[in-house]
């Protein structure tokens, strides 16, 4: 939700108990972050780490049940689990402080992210459907997430040939 500043016609996020609860556990407040250029660092320095956490737990996950096997796929899926926990709070925590994520430049290079994510999904699909027992819970679960990283990625590739040619 957001209000007019008062006097400038901008608009500005209401701080809630999630931007709160946030604040606290980044320790935003902390006199850290009072240097504008040691507080741009530090957020670019947090992107890139926070990116490499996004790509390494996937892909952990999809190492650790192909590797591992069947006893490996319920800590791949709390690998998975904590990446897309994660993205979803850091794009909970930007909308709300107001961060309209549609217009954001660049939806090229995030479609191809989301492809790549997409066939690691992919992946760890088709291993657990390889090293679950034929008549298992897990079997169907990994078939229908295969299915579904099917679906997504085939969903993204249109995307991107109606993104080409409206843009032509």
């Amino acid at each position: 939700m957001t209000d007019q500043a008062p006097g400038s016609g901008v608009e500005v996020a209401r701080e809630g108990w999630f931007v709160r609860a946030a604040g606290r556990i980044g320790d935003l407040g902390s006199p850290f972050y009072d240097e504008e250029r040691q507080r741009d660092v530090w957020d670019e320095a947090s992107a890139v780490g926070f990116q490499l956490l996004l790509w390494l737990l996937p892909g952990a996950a999809v190492v650790s049940v192909w590797v591992g096997g069947a006893a490996a796929v319920p800590y791949a899926l709390v690998m998975l689990l904590a990446s897309g926990l994660s993205s979803g709070v850091v794009l909970a925590f930007a909308r709300a402080r107001g961060l309209d994520l549609g217009a954001a430049v660049g939806v090229t290079v995030v479609r191809w992210r989301l492809l790549a994510l997409l066939l690691l999904l992919g992946a760890f699909c088709a291993g657990v459907v390889r090293v679950t027992p034929e008549d298992s819970a897990g079997r169907g679960f990994g078939w229908g997430m295969l299915g579904g990283a099917v679906l997504g990625v085939a969903a993204v590739a249109w995307s991107q040939h109606r993104a080409r040619r409206a843009s032509s």
